[in-house]
């Protein structure tokens, strides 16, 4: 499994025969709502579980909010794993955040509905572990709306009782009142006096009950045990040492009974889960023979470790002080998680061994991986790998030792390690170590050159173990070699799949890097970024091996977008970063020299960069081949030798189409061009440095080919000055005068900025400003035909013709929109309209801008950051987002045309949401704006509704709350129908409010 286990199913306990009711607890229990935390405090025993469970359950048939339980249990001291199950008990995805943030998100997911968190055992996360921090500071930063329960035989820590909170529920609390025990005693039949005198111990007074009437309280375990039959006893046991088990584990250790929950203090949850109070292990434990608990202990250990439960097992072996065990489940536990490995429960089970027991096979291997976790250089981590004698210890060893080996950067270790793997024995049968041992093989090919063989290793692996390697390592080795091959469409796909959503900021700007390669350059554009995040500027969470290679691929990029600045800032950190020394480093440096050379106008610098790289590392080397064909147009158009090559080569599908991209250029620079086929202004931008790619727009517009003007404007639009800057310097070329008319030609047709500065608004009334001085669009045909052209960006001129003159014949309507045309142009300035003959459309620019254009980048942009799991800057996207929006949309829109009710839907979905996020995060006046804003677009969204009084409720104002609540109710009274569950929970906790 890829945390080490397999988690228990969640929930509360079902009833059992016999249960008393108990009412004042559920009563006292009740006030969970009314307080941020509650406690249940009080030894084993005590029913915390029960009384638990019957107020969760009469909660469900009255909801004032939604419940979610969570069993702690061993391994959740890792706060990871623990996070992770109470997002998976709230029904939300675990985002790519720290565990309390995902907690938090967890709580807030239900918002504007109250959430309450059920921790139940507490006790089973030890004090200074990563659990035990998380819940700490869950309680100090509940969000607004949210409620805990904590309860267990102590609480996580001292930190709770300064925290001003209820003083909770305790074991007096929990003892079993005269009624309670008389209703006990009536039940099973015998008189209250049976179970006087007992301190109203829930379990002690079920487990009297059980037994014959007179048996002594010392021998009450004894006689409840001696009256089941050795096949249940043994089934109890099983139970008890397990804790916890489903009726298919349980009964491949032994026959299950078929009333099981009626022998005392077993519960019963969900469909067929069983779990035998604790108390049951030590009464166990002391009363059969030790023979037999031993063997049941191993047969339990021997399941687990099976089904790779080593968390479980391991629970076992400390339990039982059994350092064998311990031994046996660290081996699983540390295959089965590596770059995932949970650090806390490595300290806890090291921690239950006397150090001097350290030096067996797991527990070095245990020892090594809780080492590794805090830092990769740890030299016994290899010492583990290279000198260990058992091989499946070794194989695990040396694959912890190539995660921390590729961590580091450090290819020789990887190549000794390699030759280490070769004669390991069993790695093909572990998922896991078949993948690293993959990963490493992969690594040495590319180490070769021979990226073909590696992706071949790759290639062939299960999907499955794909879907489960730990920390998705080799996929992102994967990746690194799909764009080697030139088959970045692939890469991106994968990379989308498996990294977007990565906690590390630098492994999820991979998939934009893919894209980029696969000729998508969107995410790198400036466009795409605010100047506090620039693109070129690596993560902070980076190695410096990553920040290395990061830091040549932005060179390349700025230079392509002609960014002077941003590739002057990435030479300085990559000529102070001390790499360069192997092939693969130098061929990055070339390339990056080459491309500033090149930007500066020194193209002759540049073709001795490539030309020293080639010098010293021979293209007959394949490791020097691979490295510079990642940017392939360069070495192209600059090395006769390398084009030579690549010429004869086959090549992957990216880096065919940067080829011919390429060929065009060198075509041009020969007077051959005459096509310029099927290659995209996108393919042009990626494959070369921006004078590159303006000369290319110069050549084919001198040739007479339109995609000349087309390019040229795509890298205005785009770029824009930079664009225009990058054409100056043809203009003295005087040794090619057909590429000087075709820039003076270029300059005359794309003007280098737009006459002035346009903005147009349709996020309420239309309105239009030009160099700060509104625009009075007096026809309505030009309004309707801006408000199509804003709401689509570009459209057919048939389809314009349809939608503003359905009735006239073709003829009269193409003379009307020509005339309408050229109001709008005149309107908007000459520049801000692109029209061919088929085709119009709005030049979105620096010098036009459309707010709903800016409106679609911020969804899309909330969109994102949810995928990738960074809540704030979703927030902070929907926030910027919303602030455009100044009333109903597109309202000059021909009503033929739906795009205005779509949007008001967005824009309400938007507000909605924020407004849920606000009203989590404590800030109402932000909320209630927001809901009322949703609520004027949608009167009768009952999501509104509910936002509005969750709002209400939380500022405790009783005459607004009374004005709110007697509004949606006649709001709801007019529709006619039942109002939705989620709005009846919250009109509850409105009217409780104001009672």
């Amino acid at each position: 499994m890829p945390d080490g286990g397999v988690r228990l199913p969640g929930g509360p306990p079902r009833a059992i025969s016999g249960e008393i009711l108990r009412t004042r607890l559920i009563d006292r229990l009740a006030a969970r709502w009314d307080v941020p935390v509650t406690t249940v405090v009080a030894g084993p025993g005590f029913g915390k579980s029960t009384a638990l469970a019957q107020a969760t359950r009469l909660h469900a048939a009255d909801p004032r909010g939604l419940e979610a339980w969570v069993t702690c249990e061993p391994g959740d001291e890792d706060a990871r794993r623990l996070a992770a199950a109470i997002c998976r008990a709230f029904a939300v995805d675990t985002p790519a955040v720290s565990p309390l943030d995902a907690v938090l998100e967890a709580l807030r997911s239900a918002s504007p509905i109250e959430t309450c968190l059920i921790l139940d055992d507490c006790h089973e996360i030890p004090p200074g572990s990563s659990g035990q921090r998380l819940i700490t500071d869950l309680v100090t930063g509940l969000p607004p709306g949210a409620h805990l329960v904590l309860s267990g035989r102590r609480l996580p820590s001292a930190r709770l009782h300064a925290a001003d909170l209820l003083d909770g529920v305790l074991e007096a609390d929990l003892a079993f009142d005269a009624g309670e025990l008389g209703q006990a005693a009536r039940h099973a039949e015998r008189p209250a006096a049976d179970v006087a005198g007992l301190g109203g111990w829930p379990a002690l007074v079920r487990l009297t009950l059980a037994a014959p009437a007179g048996v002594a309280r010392d021998y009450l375990w004894e006689e409840v045990i001696s009256a089941l039959s050795p096949g249940d006893r043994d089934a109890l046991l099983c139970l008890a040492v397990l804790g916890s088990a489903d009726i298919a584990t349980l009964g491949a250790l032994a026959p299950v009974p078929l009333e099981l929950d009626r022998i005392p203090l077993v519960s019963r949850f969900g469909e067929g889960e069983f779990r035998a109070h604790p108390l049951w292990n030590d009464a166990l434990v002391r009363l059969m023979p030790a023979d037999q608990v031993a063997s049941v202990r191993a047969r339990a250990a021997d399941l687990l470790l099976d089904r790779g439960d080593a968390l479980r097992a391991g629970s076992i072996a400390i339990a039982a002080g059994d350092v064998a065990l311990l031994d046996r489940a660290s081996v699983v536990l540390v295959a089965s998680t590596l770059a995932t490995f949970p650090q806390d429960t490595g300290v806890r089970w090291l921690a239950a061994v006397p150090e001097v027991m350290h030096d067996r096979p797991g527990l070095r291997l245990l020892t090594a991986a809780t080492r590794y976790a805090s830092r990769a250089d740890d030299a016994f981590i290899d010492d583990m790998a290279l000198n260990h004698e058992d091989p499946r210890v070794k194989t695990i060893a040396l694959s912890l030792a190539t995660i921390a080996a590729h961590a580091r950067g450090d290819e020789n270790r990887l190549g000794a390690l390699f030759q280490k793997s070769l004669d390991l024995p069993g790695a093909e049968r572990e998922p896991t170590l078949r993948l690293l041992m993959a990963g490493v093989r992969g690594a040495i090919f590319e180490l070769m050159g021979s990226i073909d063989d590696a992706l071949a290793l790759l290639d062939d692996l299960p999907p499955d173990d794909v879907d489960q390697q730990p920390g998705k390592i080799i996929v992102r080795f994967h990746v690194y070699l799909l764009l080697l091959a030139g088959r970045a469409d692939e890469a991106a796909v994968i990379a989308q799949k498996y990294l977007a959503d990565s906690p590390y900021a630098h492994v999820r700007r991979m998939p934009q890097f893919a894209r980029w390669m696969a000729g998508d350059p969107r995410d790198l554009l400036p466009a795409a970024h605010d100047a506090s995040h620039p693109a070129h500027l690596p993560e902070s969470d980076a190695n410096d091996r990553y920040r290395f290679n990061f830091l040549a691929f932005a060179a390349v990029v700025a230079a392509s977008l002609g960014d002077r600045s941003a590739l002057d800032h990435v030479s300085a950190q990559l000529d102070a970063s001390g790499l360069g020394a192997d092939t693969r480093d130098a061929a990055m440096l070339a390339t990056a020299s080459a491309a500033r050379a090149v930007l500066d106008g020194d193209e002759q610098a540049a073709t001795a960069a490539i030309a020293d790289f080639i010098a010293d590392h021979p293209l007959d080397d394949p490791v020097a081949q691979v490295h510079l064909r990642r940017f392939l147009g360069y070495a192209y158009v600059l090395s006769p030798q390398a084009r030579e090559l690549w010429d004869a080569e086959p090549l992957g599908p990216a880096h065919q189409r940067v080829r011919e991209a390429v060929r065009l250029l060198l075509a041009g620079r020969a007077g051959r061009l005459t096509s310029t086929g099927d290659v995209t202004p996108e393919t042009v931008l990626i494959a070369l440095p921006l004078p590159w790619s303006v000369e290319l727009a110069a050549h084919a517009t001198a040739a007479g080919l339109p995609f000349g003007r087309r390019l040229m404007r795509w890298l205005a639009d785009r770029l824009g000055r930079r664009a225009h800057e990058a054409l100056h310097p043809l203009l003295a070329d005087h040794a090619r005068p057909a590429l000087v008319a075709g820039a003076r030609r270029l300059l005359a047709a794309v003007p280098a900025q737009a006459a002035g500065h346009a903005r147009v608004e349709v996020l309420g009334p239309l309105r239009v400003v030009v160099d700060g001085n509104p625009v009075e669009l007096r026809r309505r045909r030009v309004r309707e035909l801006l408000s199509v052209l804003a709401a689509h960006e570009e459209m057919d001129r048939d389809r314009l013709m349809d939608l503003l003159w359905p009735d006239l014949d073709p003829a009269a309507a193409a003379r009307n929109l020509r005339v309408t045309l050229t109001y709008l142009r005149q309107a908007l300035g000459p520049d801000h309209l692109r029209c061919d003959r088929s085709w119009v459309r709005l030049a979105r620019s620096a010098a036009l801008t459309v707010d709903l254009a800016e409106l679609r980048d911020h969804l899309d942009e909330a969109r994102r950051a949810r995928q990738r799991g960074d809540p704030a800057a979703a927030d902070a996207a929907l926030g910027a987002a919303l602030r455009l929006w100044r009333g109903d949309p597109l309202t000059d829109l021909p009503t033929t045309d739906s795009t205005a009710v779509s949007l008001l839907a967005e824009l309400t979905e938007a507000a909605l949401t924020l407004g849920e996020r606000r009203l989590a995060q404590g800030d109402t006046t932000a909320a209630a704006d927001l809901a009322r804003r949703a609520m004027a677009a949608e009167p009768y969204a009952e999501r509104a509704m509910r936002l509005l009084l969750a709002v209400e409720t939380q500022r405790r104002d009783p005459a607004a709350l009374r004005r709110t609540v007697s509004r949606v109710r006649q709001t709801l009274s007019s529709l006619g129908a039942a109002p939705e569950q989620a709005t009846r929970i919250v009109l509850r906790q409105a009217e409780l409010a104001v009672r």
